[in-house]
């Protein structure tokens, strides 16, 4: 059953590696952000924050494996083992920042991305010479040494209890690390918020105050047209028709429309 428990997992592999180095760290400052503490700066609104979202989620980000492979990222139990270090304010009315940052540890989770993206990355080094039974055969010894065991029990009661254990265990998704619009400009974020307002209000009845309707977009849309048929040609009436004979099988002709008599 302690195999079913996420968060006591996640405890115990921190615990047993404490001592070690963590996989890479994450540097958070007020206007971005650096990647084990190097001088390159990313801002919270580029693509390459994306992996502050894999973080938050718990999950190794799949995009950056090849990168970690290439720089002997280490891994351990198959997880990576992620370093913070938030140097914002925690509160928001507060211009300084700490002197010391909050450290943090956090562990990411492979999932089945990352699991295609490993096999894919063994066939590469063995010269992609795999077929899908290879790949099918190292996929399954994988999940079989990885996944939790299975219960097998009938007992549904049983079943139920390890289910509920891997939900409430599941660790929460924290709040972003990337930064709020909010704290970007104040004043914008009130002015966004004002207008969002009026939108919502718009038709909306307000007491002692009655609504009058009118039509004057459906005048202006019939005077519009009355031009318009004053200056379309007559259309020939019935009577002003050419008259057409029709051919019998006798011989004989008919016309398929009656003449005005012309009068006498």
């Amino acid at each position: 059953m302690a195999s079913y428990n996420r968060t006591r997992h996640a405890e115990e592999l921190l615990g047993k590696n404490a001592s070690q180095p963590p996989s890479f760290s994450v540097h958070l400052h007020p206007e971005h952000w650096t990647l084990n503490n190097v001088s390159t700066k990313f801002l919270y609104n580029t693509q390459i924050s994306c992996l502050l979202d894999d973080i938050r989620a718990h999950r190794i980000p799949v995009d950056f494996l090849d990168l970690f492979d290439a720089v002997k990222v280490p891994f351990y139990d198959g997880c990576m083992i992620v370093e913070l270090l938030d140097y914002r304010p925690q509160q928001r009315n507060k211009e300084a920042a700490p002197d010391k940052p909050e450290r943090t540890r956090v562990v990411l989770h492979p999932n089945g991305e990352t699991l295609f993206a490993d096999i894919c990355a063994l066939n590469r080094k063995n010269g992609n010479k795999w077929t899908d039974r290879d790949a099918l055969e190292v996929e399954a010894r994988v999940l079989l040494a990885t996944s939790p065991p299975l219960c097998l029990a009938p007992d549904p009661h049983l079943t139920r209890v390890a289910n509920h254990v891997l939900r409430v265990s599941t660790p929460t998704v924290p709040n972003s690390l990337k930064r709020k619009a909010a704290s970007i400009d104040p004043e914008e974020d009130e002015i966004e918020k004002a207008r969002r307002t009026k939108i919502m209000q718009f038709m909306t009845p307000r007491p002692g105050r009655t609504h009058n309707q009118n039509y004057k977009i459906l005048d202006a849309i019939q005077r519009s047209r009355q031009p318009r048929d004053n200056n379309k040609p007559p259309t020939p009436s019935k009577q002003n028709r050419p008259v057409t004979p029709k051919m019998f099988s006798n011989g004989s002709t008919h016309t398929s429309a009656t003449q005005t008599p012309s009068p006498t």
